[in-house]
């Protein structure tokens, strides 16, 4: 009876938001003629509620609707073949506890409509079963066709996919996502799969007149199912969110959760391949140089990792030892020592999927490759080798004992592993994120009942155990086949979002695009790579400080690629000032206004004082441009007085009090790190010198003492490395007195400015400084 209750309310419900909707009545719904013969279709309902989103499930029309706290923004949903066997049941799974519709198609299969406590998605997972006598086979499965609603007509809709931002009056499909939301209200929908255990999900949008038809498939190449077999599909997530950024990072935390994700801290270094004059693998002595160097110039500020990349290995295509007489004659664990020893971590580069199967060791072995379905020749993709089968024991345990001999007797505790379509075993499709056909399923496994992306994970797996938890793994990369994207998650530390770099700006915006269409993830499912950090010429400074400041603002990786001990000064203090990784996610604003966004804000609630960093970019090479952003636009601490100030890091100037908008003109390829500070009526600390984060990976308290004038506050700093408070001081107050323990290596200077003081100080090595400034209120003491 009491069911029976709620539900009558859940429909009651249901028809006021549709009659609301209608009339354009406090929903943001515009009026919609056809929104009241909604309420007439689902008066006679099966609803569930998680206290966020509510699914409606009409029975008659076989078809579903989902409403928000607040909308209907999912209308006519249909779940291919659905039958007439609707059931509620409680469920307990990877993404939680909660409770779903169970509807059953006519031809067996099971589809789950499901709401998990706290999440905002309703996530739509199809169960495949095996029927009559023979073996089903599935090359892709259509989950769910649906109508998303968002109060506007197509044409005012923004859709953000793997392959980039367009209109939603153009049809499009991407890999694992899709985001669409009103740019003008930042309204919006998303929508993705998050697990690819079996099959790779697609999500596609296409216009219909005015509205938008959603529809999520998972394609498996070739899945088969014995009778009576049941293969659980993949979990296909969409919800509602008034600001469309707040839901893509909740997509990641529920990719993170349904992926078991523990994310290692993001370390940052050095890669060999782009350097110059020591590019590719480098070599042994040039390695010995670069390690002195970065051990005494470079660790101190946070530098990690020295990576070898391409070409130390014997053979393109053979990664069991170094080649005798190449770059690296003692063998790659007398350069692992090198590092090691030196506190750094050393890292190695290499394909673990892809092999040259004409090679001598393979000769009695041709059986662990994949085979091609139509010639039964070993599958052999460009570039990367011939795809070793990842379901054969034998190939399995090669390459275990590959991969321990790099990390466990080598040495080598960060692994770049690349090609990673190799164990996916489809065709390449770089450098291009779109969707496009790639031959999933032409492969013959070992094992034929395994998919492409279950043979995919399962490598992984065995590269993750072979290696040990103690290794840091970067993947590489998604753009040479996007299917890796989703079919990686869970799996590794870090991945290349990114297609390769050069040291000239065109070769860098590609990177930007792709680090800000996927900034939702960094953080959350692994850590981000953009690819490498470029400095040298012709790249100008402010470009070299532009791509160095994105990246280290966003977070992602970073990972020098320039011969460092012939780097010019201004251009080393760069890496300097980029590192370490702060360890947070920074945001793109105008993510749905721009196809490559320039405005993102960095905020960090993780101590007792907020710090919030704004980056601006003028990602035009030639010409000047003016950037600007209405404070009510970024999420920021409310200011008493409506007044902010703020410092900008590569002009070393404070920004004067502004109120609605933070507006500045940028040259071509140049950027502005600004760190921004509601005005408050007494001194308080908007920035340091040690690094574009103004404070946020040096500061690690900030307080005040009302009773004694006192600011309070502790930070880290770098040994021999100037270190500089800046400090906004408000109209009638002065500096006093400074201190400072343990003692600095000279006193320290005080300058003064219109917008307040700088304080000046150096110690000897890295360590935690407690400083405090006495002021007083002129006319006084304190």
């Amino acid at each position: 009876m009491i069911q029976r209750v709620i539900r009558r309310v859940n429909i009651l419900f249901l028809g006021l938001l549709i009659l609301l909707g209608a009339l354009g009545c406090g929903t943001g719904f515009n009026p919609d003629p056809k929104a009241i013969g909604l309420y007439q279709r689902y008066a006679h309902t099966t609803s569930i509620s998680n206290g966020k989103l509510t699914i409606y499930w009409d029975q008659r029309e076989r078809a579903f609707a989902v409403a928000s706290n607040r909308r209907l923004f999912l209308q006519d949903g249909r779940l291919p073949g659905a039958g007439d066997q609707v059931s509620q049941v409680a469920l307990a799974d990877r993404h939680g506890d909660g409770q779903g519709l169970q509807i059953t198609s006519n031809n067996g299969d099971v589809t789950m409509l499901a709401l998990y406590k706290d999440i905002p998605f309703v996530i739509i997972q199809r169960t495949l079963v095996g029927r009559g006598e023979m073996t089903r086979q599935v090359g892709s499965i259509a989950t769910v066709q649906v109508t998303p609603n968002l109060g506007v007509p197509a044409s005012e809709v923004q859709v953000l996919g793997c392959d980039g931002l367009r209109n939603a009056a153009r049809e499009r499909v991407s890999h694992c996502f899709l985001g669409m939301a009103d740019p003008k209200t930042r309204v919006g929908i998303v929508t993705g799969w998050t697990t690819h255990d079996s099959g790779s999900g697609i999500v596609s949008l296409q216009p219909q007149d005015l509205q938008m038809r959603l529809s999520g498939r998972s394609e498996y190449g070739r899945l088969q199912i014995e009778p009576h077999e049941t293969v659980m599909g993949e979990a296909f997530a969409i919800g509602f969110f008034d600001n469309v950024l707040d839901g893509l990072e909740q997509y990641a935390d529920l990719i993170a959760k349904a992926n078991g994700v523990t994310l290692k801290s993001a370390p940052s270094g050095y890669c060999t391949w782009y350097s110059s004059p020591h590019g590719g693998a480098s070599d042994e002595k040039a390695m010995a140089e670069l390690t002195d160097f970065c051990e005494s110039e470079l660790a101190r500020f946070g530098f990690e990792v020295l990576q070898i990349d391409d070409k130390w290995q014997i053979s393109g295509r053979d990664f069991t030892t170094h080649k005798p007489d190449g770059p690296y004659p003692s063998g790659m664990k007398h350069t692992s020592e090198v590092i090691n020893n030196a506190g750094m971590t050393a890292g190695i580069w290499h394909i673990p999927f892809g092999w040259d199967h004409k090679r001598d060791l393979f000769a009695d072995h041709q059986d662990w490759f994949v085979k091609q379905r139509d010639t039964g020749q070993p599958y052999t993709v460009h570039w990367a080798g011939t795809c070793l089968d990842m379901t054969h024991p034998e190939a399995r345990g090669f390459l275990e004992e590959v991969i321990t001999r790099m990390s466990k007797e080598w040495g080598y505790k960060y692994m770049k592993i690349d090609g990673l379509w190799t164990g996916l075993v489809a065709k390449i499709t770089y450098p291009r994120p779109d969707y496009q056909p790639d031959g999933l399923g032409d492969a013959v496994f070992h094992d034929p009942t395994a998919t492409n992306l279950e043979a995919y994970r399962s490598g992984l797996r065995l590269v993750r155990k072979s290696a040990g938890s103690d290794v840091f793994i970067l993947g590489c990369n998604i753009a040479q086949n996007m299917r890796t994207l989703g079919g990686s998650f869970g799996l590794v530390d870090g991945m290349r979002v990114g297609r390769d770099i050069g040291a000239r700006w065109d070769k860098i915006l590609p990177c930007v695009d792709m680090g800000s269409r996927l900034y939702f993830l960094h953080s959350r499912v692994w850590h981000n790579d953009p690819d490498c950090l470029m400095l040298r010429e012709p790249l100008t400074l402010d470009q070299a400080r532009a791509w160095g400041s994105w990246i280290a603002l966003t977070g992602q990786l970073n990972l020098v690629s320039e011969w460092l001990p012939n780097l010019a000064p201004e251009r080393l203090d760069i890496v300097k000032r980029t590192m370490p990784n702060h360890g947070l996610c920074a945001r793109p604003i105008d993510l749905f206004s721009n196809e490559r966004p320039q405005i993102w804000q960095l905020a960090d609630t993780r101590t007792n004082t907020r710090r919030d960093v704004i980056g601006l970019f003028n990602w035009d090479e030639q010409n000047s441009q003016a950037v600007s952003i209405a404070l009510t636009d970024l999420d920021l601490p409310e200011s008493e007085s409506g007044q902010y100030i703020g410092f900008d890091y590569w002009s070393n100037t404070f920004v004067p009090l502004f109120t609605d908008t933070l507006k500045r003109e940028l040259p071509g390829g140049s950027c502005r790190i600004i760190a921004i500070r509601p005005m408050l009526n007494r001194p308080f600390l908007i920035s340091t010198s040690r690094h574009i984060t103004h404070g946020i990976v040096d500061v690690l308290e900030e307080a005040w003492n009302h009773e004694t004038h006192t600011l309070l506050g502790s930070s880290k700093v770098v040994g021999n490395d100037p270190y500089e408070l800046r400090i906004v001081v408000p109209a009638g107050w002065q500096v006093k007195d400074f201190m400072a323990s343990p003692s600095l290596k000279e006193q320290a200077s005080i300058k003064k400015e219109k917008e307040g003081v700088r304080i000046l100080f150096q110690t000897s090595r890295n360590e935690q400084v407690n400083w405090n400034i006495q002021f007083q209120q002129n006319g006084g003491d304190s």
